[in-house]
């Protein structure tokens, strides 16, 4: 299939009406840019106030529309400090239908790059369990990367094919989101290459592999416990006939009515799910549908973190940075805290809530920037703008105080860990996000 047929399959799926208007969007339209902010790092009013002409998301809080033109945000201070996290505005929207609450484990079984588990994880307020995880390894460390400079604390980041560990973690999870692999044709926008290799056999790959994961999500998913599939792909192979197949070996599955709204395509095969179309809805589209178990749905019974030698080692510590209290435990010589306990000894893990800091003969050596993108500014020295650009650039600048570890702040967001020694601070900014200071992440 071309590109004449990539328009012959709107027509036959949403009708000439639609398609017609649908595909002068993607000819035509101009991309729509949207992110999430960090309210532990900054709050609504202050980021309207700095950045007055966003717009607030239709549906979602603490999101906001923008274009690019007037904020290039992904080159702003706010976005190395972890402050925002940049999605696609209808990519978001899965997260918001699955509405994960404070006291649930969630599933984020094909996570990567991270946008959608850092949505949930913000909408969670940093409590409860998430176990982001992506298949590809490579994929899953730059996730991994993305929710530390996020400073998430309640992620586990996973490499895990459930074909093989699945059995683990049956019924495991209260809510999981499967934002399948799919042929990406919400992307053409973005891409005439991906729209020139639009073919048939994709499409087919790609509706077998969700399948399968579908159906791995819903073996891991409690009694009562919500499942949302989502695609960024417009073929019905790939949405509605997938939900179809999946029912027929799970017939028990309820499918769950999503709202209508004038900027939601409510498809005439599958009525509860919906269509984002970036003629309608802003941002490049999606496809989602939500499912539940039956069951009666009984929530994780929440039990106290027991105080291992570990954190008994490093009570101190701990107490300093307001970690008592939460799950604090060693992994491979390296120290993390979350929220709550999760068993990760089935999972091949990257990364357990926040990395405190690495041991070396029983002794911390190194504190982790995932530390101090975790915590808020009141644990940092706030430090002027000219320190502030060499931090960034990675270079050592005076610091007037005693020898030891410290986070440093610029405008009431830290930047991360430096070590003072005879009042020179050597920077520990991590070297793969220092660059040039640029005026425009201001």
């Amino acid at each position: 299939m071309g590109t004449m047929d990539f328009r012959l399959s709107l027509e036959e799926h949403f009708g000439k009406e639609e398609a017609d208007a649908l595909f002068e969007e993607i000819e035509h339209g101009k991309l729509t840019h949207a992110l999430i902010l960090n309210p532990k790092k900054i709050d609504d009013d202050a980021f309207k106030a700095r950045y007055p002409e966003v717009r607030p998301h239709p549906f979602v809080p603490h999101a906001y529309l923008y274009d690019k033109d007037v904020y290039d945000f992904g080159k702003k201070l706010i976005y190395d400090a972890g402050a925002i996290s940049i999605q696609d505005a209808a990519a978001m929207m899965p997260v918001h239908f699955l509405a994960p609450e404070k006291e649930d484990t969630v599933l984020d079984i094909c996570a990567a790059p991270g946008g959608k588990s850092i949505e949930a994880s913000i909408l969670m307020e940093d409590e409860g369990t998430i176990v982001s995880n992506d298949i590809s390894y490579p994929r899953a460390k730059a996730l991994s990367q993305n929710v530390e400079r996020m400073g998430r604390g309640n992620i586990v980041v996973a490499s895990n094919d459930f074909v093989f560990s699945h059995v683990y973690f049956a019924g495991r999870f209260d809510k999981v989101l499967v934002d399948a692999p799919c042929s990406g044709s919400m992307m053409y926008r973005k891409s005439e290459e991906a729209r020139s290799n639009f073919t048939s056999a994709k499409i087919r790959g790609s509706a077998h592999r969700q399948i399968e994961l579908l159906q791995l999500g819903y073996r891991m998913l409690k009694p009562g416990g919500t499942l949302v599939y989502s695609t960024c792909s417009f073929s019905k192979e790939e949405n509605e006939d997938v939900i179809a197949l999946f029912r027929l070996s799970y017939p028990e599955a309820e499918v769950v009515a999503l709202p209508d709204d004038p900027t939601f395509l409510h498809p005439a095969t599958l009525k509860e799910s919906v269509y984002l179309l970036p003629n309608r809805f802003y941002g490049e589209g999606q496809f989602i549908c939500k499912l539940k178990k039956p069951g009666i749905h009984y929530p994780d019974r929440l039990i106290a973190p027991a105080e291992d030698g570990a954190s008994s080692r490093y009570r101190g510590f701990l107490e300093y940075y307001g970690l008592i209290g939460r799950s604090n435990e060693v992994f491979r010589n390296k120290f993390y805290s979350i929220d709550r306990k999760f068993d990760v000894s089935h999972l091949n893990l990257l990364r357990y809530g926040v990395k405190l800091f690495e041991m070396r003969d029983s002794q911390i050596y190194l504190p982790d920037h995932h530390l101090a993108a975790f915590l808020d500014s009141s644990y940092s020295l706030p430090i002027g703008k000219e320190e502030a650009k060499a931090y960034i650039r990675g270079d050592t600048f005076l610091l007037d105080r005693m020898d030891g570890f410290y986070i440093v702040s610029y405008e009431g967001l830290n930047l991360g860990f430096v070590k003072v020694t005879s009042g020179m601070a050597k920077n520990h900014y991590p070297r793969g996000l220092r660059r040039e200071w640029d005026p425009e992440r201001e």
